[in-house]
C-alpha cells in the first residue's frame, strides 16, 4: 500500500472543498505574487539566498511566470540562509504576515515554512490545527548532507523515518478530521486508518517535540560546502529531492511575471529531474488543480 498522501490530499478528496474558477484563480496569483515580492525584496535586503523550486521553477523556465492553471509558489533556501530569514522576517513584517514553521509554530505539525498574508484564508488540509491561514508561498530548506555516500546514506534514510513518522503522529492527532475529509474516497481512508495506527505510539511525544527532532535530523550535516545537498521536506523527500550543491544553489536569473528571479543555475537538468519532459504541456486532465477547505481573499479582493 502506498502510504503518501501528498496527491491525493493536495487535489479534492471531498465534495466539499473548494476549487477556485479562473477568475478567482488569477486573484490568488496576483496575492501570492504580492507576497513573494515582498520575501524577494527581503532577502536581496538581508543577503539572503534563495532560488525558486518546483513548478515555480518549471514556471519560470517555460511561461516566463506561473504556470497557468497552477496557483502556489515555492521557494528554497540554503539552511543558513532560512535560519536567517525565520529569525529576521517576522521582526520586519509581523503586522503584515504570519510565519509558520516548525520552529515558530510546531503545532501545525509540518516541516515545510509558509508565509501567510494576514487577513486572508487559505485553508488547506494540513492547517487544522492553526487558526491564522492566510494565502501563503511556501519556504523550503535546503539542507546539506554528506559527501560520503555512506554518511548521505545514513542521513536519507533517517529523513526519510522521522519524517514519516511526523506525519502520521499528525494524522493520528488530526485522525476525526482526516476520517470525516476521506468518507468519499475509500483507498484514501485506508490510508488515514494505517498511518493514525502507526502514529498512535508516537504520540507519546508532543508534536512540539516532533517538530525539535524532524527539524535536528534534517539540518544534521553541518558542512556548507558539501557537494550534494537535499529538500527533505519537498514532494520528493530526501532522496528525490537530491542534487549536487552547484546545480541546485548555484543560481542565474529568469523571468517571472515581469520579476527578475533567481532559479536553479542548471534549470534544465533540474526540471528533467522532476518532472521528466518538461517541455510537454500537460493535457488537461493531467493538470493539477489545488483544492482548499476554505478560501477568502479578505480586503485583497477585486470587486467584479
Amino acid at each position: 500500500m502506498n502510504l503518501s498522501t501528498f496527491r491525493q490530499l493536495k487535489e479534492r478528496p471531498s465534495h466539499s472543498m473548494v476549487v477556485p474558477d479562473d477568475q478567482t484563480l488569477e486573484q490568488v496569483k496576483r496575492i501570492m505574487l504580492g507576497i513573494f515580492d515582498d520575501i524577494r525584496t527581503f532577502c536581496e535586503e538581508q543577503g539572503i539566498s534563495y532560488v525558486l523550486s518546483g513548478g515555480s521553477a518549471l514556471g519560470a523556465i517555460r511561461h516566463g511566470g506561473f504556470i497557468p492553471w497552477d496557483d502556489d509558489m515555492d521557494v528554497n533556501m540554503p539552511r543558513a540562509d532560512y535560519d536567517r530569514f525565520v529569525e529576521l522576517f517576522p521582526q520586519k513584517f509581523e503586522d503584515k504576515y504570519l510565519l509558520q514553521s516548525p520552529e515558530l509554530t510546531p503545532q501545525a505539525g509540518i516541516a515545510v515554512s509558509r508565509v501567510r498574508l494576514r487577513g486572508t484564508t487559505m485553508r488547506m488540509h494540513d492547517d487544522c490545527a492553526m487558526d491564522d491561514c492566510g494565502i501563503f508561498v511556501d519556504i523550503f530548506p535546503i539542507e546539506n548532507t554528506y559527501n560520503n555516500p555512506v554518511g548521505r546514506n545514513l542521513h536519507g534514510f533517517a529523513c526519510m523515518a522521522t519524517g514519516f513518522l511526523y506525519s502520521c503522529r499528525r494524522f493520528f492527532r488530526d485522525r476525526q478530521f482526516y476520517l470525516e475529509l476521506s468518507e468519499q474516497n475509500p483507498s484514501l481512508r485506508r490510508v488515514v486508518l494505517v498511518k493514525s495506527a502507526i502514529g498512535a505510539p508516537t504520540a507519546v511525544l508532543s508534536m512540539e517535540r516532533w517538530s525539535k527532532i524532524v527539524r535536528d535530523v534534517y539540518a544534521c550535516c553541518k558542512n556548507d560546502q558539501s557537494t550534494y545537498v537535499a529538500v527533505p521536506a519537498g514532494i520528493a523527500h530526501f532522496y528525490g529531492e537530491l542534487c549536487r550543491r552547484d546545480q541546485f544553489c548555484d543560481t542565474r536569473k529568469a523571468e517571472f511575471e515581469g520579476r527578475t528571479v533567481c532559479v536553479p543555475k542548471d534549470a534544465e537538468g533540474y526540471l528533467e529531474m522532476h518532472y521528466g519532459d518538461w517541455h510537454r504541456i500537460p493535457a488537461p486532465e493531467e493538470r493539477e488543480r489545488h483544492a482548499y477547505l476554505d478560501l477568502d481573499l479578505g480586503p485583497y479582493a477585486l470587486e467584479e
